[in-house]
């Protein structure tokens, strides 16, 4: 047997359980040391997101480079990276790629579930 066809990949995942985000940060809490994946909660639902690409990480890099030299030199508040997670009014907990919180905008800002 190949190697190639011996390999199990998972290519996505969204919980069939609903979650609220409370709910959501425990299961995050709770999820094993070795689970390096990222998660966001879409529609009470638990979505695993995929890794990117080698562009969109660097186009992600250059960014939050140009952005954080503005906002610092402007004194304009702060760029958090695309491991920041965001509990929307909606409901759901996502990550952008690069965010920004001005010095007048209160974010609710919270770490990551385990990856």
């Amino acid at each position: 047997m190949r190697a190639e066809t011996a390999r199990v990949v998972e290519t996505a995942l969204v919980s069939t359980e609903m979650f609220d985000q409370r709910a959501f940060k425990r299961w995050g809490e709770n999820r094993p040391p070795t689970d390096i994946n990222h998660y966001g909660l879409t529609n009470g639902r638990i979505v695993r997101i995929p890794p990117v690409g080698w562009g969109h990480g660097e186009i992600e890099a250059r960014l939050v480079h140009i952005l954080v030299d503005f906002a610092e030199t402007n004194n304009l508040g702060k760029v958090f990276g695309s491991s920041t997670g965001y509990n929307l009014p909606s409901g759901d907990t996502l990550e952008p790629d690069v965010s920004f919180a001005s010095g007048e905008t209160r974010q609710t800002a919270l770490s990551h579930p385990k990856r």
